[in-house]
């Protein structure tokens, strides 16, 4: 461990940040992600300097999320302190005082939580609200508005519920919330939360402002302050759909535990996710997706709109009307029309977002929208189409409130790219389609352009079926390694150089080395080889984190240990000077990818001041229910600006040489619980244009280092097993050049992964099961009856990790092959046994001479897995070795 980590264990206390300057972006990034809710009678800016502060997230200010997305930065900024800092006279102290006294109470008293709970995951108790009494409001009297924070948390492996305290108010809060608004002059409500049942903001008489702070982090407080006291003017736009009913989400009827089964989710709201559903089928929200305020006022013009068969470009002019300098963001939707494959009302297609404007000031933007993007996937012909139509263009500031600003029109149905199907769904389904309510509203609304068109009110643009050339989009072979003729003397460096081939150095490893290559040093067995350099190399330092590839061949052959960390709102480096920053959703409400690009920088820096080279995000996977619990890591709703937004982050941590990114989880990981052995049912036409469509932008237009697969099967198969997923769509299809690992401890079977084109095997894997699948090497067994197990540590020792030796047999009731062990008279079973027992797996035999036979059913695979696929994942591994932090540390 880092000698700096190890102090910061004891004391607690951060090491020293190499860029300070990063956490004053981290707030810039924070004060644009917030968003205006409401803001009645222009009660913001606040023009007092007075106010009652109350919520448990006034002082328990949530910064981010807890697990491998908790960030520990060397401080945060609660609301109280951001309050206080932008010289804010806070009236409520001894109600501050009592919640906090109240709070540290039950987290010393607590005994379920472990330092390392605390340290490494970000875990703590988080207490209800204590009760706001008449004395708290005659103390707090002299401020006009009070202030109330709500406060959720979130994290890896628990999804939220819909209950009283999580995705709706405490009662206790529901009671301070209305006792704060009858009492004061103004009352403001701050949502240090995730999407949560809102209605109480329009419900509760007397509340007059309201804004989503979200998990902004380590400078939350100064954020939020910038915007109360008008420093910045909001200009964060929600990601997400917030429903006036939890039942009106799409999949809320069975996703996660609501319907009682973790393990199968089919996704039959289809491509009707998020606004799709809400404006589709005619549901009223209670916030619309890119909904956001702001204390200017934008007005929209298309200015100019040309259109070819590469892209649609728009010129649009976006002017401040209001009084107050601002920044805007302009979405353009386009509804296309209904045939042969049903669509939903509209979906956002490009988004740009202005510099901060003056009062009458003006800026155009310049946006463009990829033609093909405006095609359908048709799952019967495997192609994308646009259809023969009008296509409406609409420019407005969310997806309620936009105008029909020009129409495109196709005269023929067009095929723009031909694929081949992949990842069908597993099982039937009945999908949702598109009502006959909303075909008709945009017929008629198409009706109407037509003739404002024609009456020249309204720019149209044409574009002809027999000008478009289609593109063989079909997955590519992806190329086979080619065998090298061996080089005994050659090191990782001489590759490096150019001065032997890769494919010689990797035929002249024998198989225990290429093993650890492909699997991470958690479980790792010890093993050497001469040694080939002429120099003394040492293996990479830095602090302890997610996890290393191995290091056991650094001197002798030259090949440095991979070091990587969790993410993505910051490096996962507990008591290390790393940044906190927003976390992804919040960066989303900034809608603005050139932030994105300057977070990514920042992290792409930290990677190399802590000898990381890879970043475990950006977190990418979309929100298709509020009741997710990673929804906080990831992006929206939408596949396009979680695209976007992962792009620019990418590009930004990449311009560090050496240092890269991870794009997870892929794909379809939007539950938590059970996400180890949960399947997901998906059309492949929803995968195409929702699930997938994200991390197909990320890829083409960033060129991520590494993509980390889901622990989730999708349609019946572990995503990192899938073959049609890893090697056929990403790679064959999309063209991504990098590594593909898998998540940490998934419950695939690892020859299945290296087989699919998955070449790294995360946090690690026991060199010995890989070696006994190769030959086929029989199960091992224990004195008590039941296979040899071994404990090893794992995450740089915090935790430990149990194997079992059952090598090439695999345990199965219904198997036909079988394996048997003898017991010793007088030696007792392990209690192992009898749960196998119990499985039906195995069967116990009392023997003359006092022993016993325990007999396990299964399948003998034999020799299952091919050593050339072994070597094709080591030379992916090496490859990103070569161009690495770790690289350039062990040579320099």
């Amino acid at each position: 461990m880092d000698i700096r980590q190890a102090i910061g264990f004891i004391t607690g206390k951060a090491a020293k940040h190499p860029y300070p300057e990063h956490m004053q972006d981290a707030r810039k990034i924070a004060a644009d992600g917030i968003v205006l809710l409401k803001n009645e009678g222009d009660l913001l800016p606040l023009a007092e300097k007075e106010l009652a502060l109350f919520g448990a997230g006034a002082v328990d200010t949530i910064v981010c999320g807890s697990g491998s997305g908790y960030v520990m930065a060397p401080y945060t900024i609660n609301v109280m302190q951001g309050l206080e800092n932008a010289g804010i006279q806070i009236t409520s102290k001894n109600w501050l005082k009592r919640y906090q006294e109240a709070s540290k109470k039950a987290n010393k008293e607590d005994k379920t939580l472990s330092k390392l709970d605390r340290s490494w995951s970000g875990l703590s108790i988080l207490i209800d609200d204590i009760e706001v009494t008449d004395a708290d409001i005659k103390e707090s009297s002299s401020a006009k508005t009070a202030l109330y924070v709500v406060r959720r948390n979130a994290g890896e492996n628990h999804d939220r519920r819909a209950k009283k305290g999580d995705y709706y108010l405490s009662d206790r809060e529901m009671d301070n919330i209305k006792k704060i608004a009858a009492s004061f002059e103004h009352t403001i409500i701050v949502l240090n939360t995730c999407v949560i049942d809102a209605n109480f903001i329009g419900e509760i008489e007397g509340i007059d402002a309201a804004l989503l702070l979200g998990q902004a982090g380590m400078e939350a407080g100064n954020a939020l302050a910038d915007i109360l006291t008008g420093k910045s003017s909001p200009s964060g736009h929600l990601t997400d759909t917030w429903a006036k009913n939890y039942q009106d989400n799409p999949a809320s009827a069975t996703f996660g535990s609501n319907d009682g089964n973790n393990l199968q989710e089919d996704y039959v709201e289809d491509i009707f996710v998020g606004y799709r559903y809400f404006d589709s089928f005619g549901v009223e929200p209670l916030y619309p997706f890119g909904y956001g305020l702001s204390y200017g006022k934008p007005e929209y013009e298309l200015v100019e709109i040309a259109a070819d068969w590469k892209e649609v470009t728009l010129k649009v002019k976006v002017k401040n009307v209001g009084p107050i300098r601002s920044r805007f963001v302009a979405q353009v939707y386009v509804s296309t029309p209904n045939g042969k494959l049903c669509k939903p009302y509209q979906e956002l297609k490009a988004y740009g977002k202005t510099k901060a404007l003056a009062a009458g000031e003006a800026e155009e933007l310049t946006l463009k929208i990829p033609t093909e993007s405006l095609a359908s996937y048709d799952m019967e012909t495997a192609a994308f189409i646009m259809e023969a139509g009008d296509y409406l263009i609409r420019l407005g500031s969310d997806s309620k409130n936009t105008a029909v600003a020009a129409l495109l029109c196709l005269d023929a149905t067009a095929r723009l790219r031909q694929v081949s199907n992949q990842l069908q769904a597993d099982r039937e389904m009945d999908v949702l389609t598109t009502p006959q309510a909303c075909i008709e509203r945009v017929q008629k609304e198409t009706a109407e352009a037509r003739n404002q068109a024609e009456s020249g009110n309204l720019k149209m643009i044409q574009l002809s079926a027999a000008d478009c050339q289609t593109v063989d989009g079909a997955a590519k072979p992806v190329e086979k390694r080619v065998s090298g003729k061996g080089n005994a003397k050659a090191t990782f460096i001489d590759v490096v150089e150019k001065r032997v081939p890769m494919a010689d150095f990797v035929d002249s490893l024998d198989e225990e080395v290429l093993f650890r290559l492909v699997a991470g040093a958690a479980d790792e067995v010890p093993h050497s080889v001469p040694k080939r350099t002429n120099r003394k190399y040492k293996p990479v330092g830095g602090p302890t984190s997610s996890g290393s590839t191995t290091a056991l061949y650094v001197d002798s052959l030259g090949i440095p240990n991979w070091k990587v960390t969790d993410g993505p709102a910051g490096c996962h480096l507990p008591f290390m000077g790393v940044t906190g920053y927003p976390v992804g959703m919040v960066l989303a409400q900034t809608w603005d990818n050139d932030l994105s690009d300057l977070m990514g920088s920042g992290i792409g820096k930290e990677l190399e001041a802590y000898s990381h080279s890879i970043i475990l995000g950006p977190g990418m996977n979309i929100h298709r229910d509020p009741l997710g619990g990673r929804a906080f890591e990831y992006f929206s709703e939408d596949p396009l600006l979680s695209g976007k937004m992962a792009a620019a982050m990418t590009i930004g941590v990449q311009k560090t040489p050496g240092a890269g990114v991870s794009i997870k989880h892929f794909a379809t990981n939007n539950q938590e619980e059970d996400r180890t052995r949960e399947n997901n049912t998906v059309t492949e036409r929803a995968l195409r244009e929702i699930y997938l469509r994200g991390f197909e932008i990320c890829v083409r237009e960033a060129d991520p280092k590494t993509v980390m697969t889901s622990y989730n099967c999708l349609n019946g198969t572990h995503t990192s097993s899938s073959y049609e997923l890893i090697t056929n769509v990403l790679r064959g299809e999309w063209g991504f050049r990098g590594l593909v690992m898998t998540d940490w401890g998934s419950k695939s079977q690892k020859h299945l992964d290296l087989a699919a084109g998955n070449d790294l095997i995360m946090g690690g894997y026991r060199s010995q099961f890989l070696k006994v699948a190769v030959h086929g090497t029989p199960a091992e067994f224990a004195d008590n009856g039941y296979v040899r197990e071994q404990e090893f540590k794992v995450y740089g020792g915090f935790f430990k990790n149990v194997v079992e030796f059952w090598n090439a047999f695999e345990p199965d009731a219904q198997g036909p092959d079988w394996v048997a062990t003898t017991v010793a008279p007088g030696v007792e079973l392990s209690d192992q046994v009898q749960k196998k027992i119990e499985e039906g797996i195995a069967t116990v035999t009392e023997n003359a001479d006092g022993s016993k036979t325990v007999t396990y059913r299964g399948y003998n695979r034999g020799q299952y897995l091919d050593m050339e696929d072994v070597k094709t994942c080591a030379t992916r591994t090496l490859e990103q070795l070569a161009d690495s932090v770790s690289y350039r540390l062990m040579t320099k």
